[in-house]
């Protein structure tokens, strides 16, 4: 899954980024009192295992976004 597409679907649960936090090119996500950094670099896939990682740290089951 692309990071544009994985940021979208992340957006439409509820998921909250902060612009102008993050360095270069990551965005600062946001939900429920937790965050965390996700990489936005052009066209790159990001891994299954990195997308569950991510979901761990938001709190969120990784079966809504895949």
């Amino acid at each position: 899954m692309k990071s544009k597409q994985f940021i979208r679907k992340l957006r439409q649960i509820g998921v909250g980024f902060v612009k102008g936090r993050g360095k270069g090119g990551h965005l600062l996500a946001r939900y429920q009192g937790k965050q965390t950094t996700i990489p936005v670099h052009g066209d790159t896939d990001l891994g299954p295992q990195f997308i569950k990682l991510v979901c761990k740290q938001l709190g969120l089951d990784p079966k809504d976004i895949l």
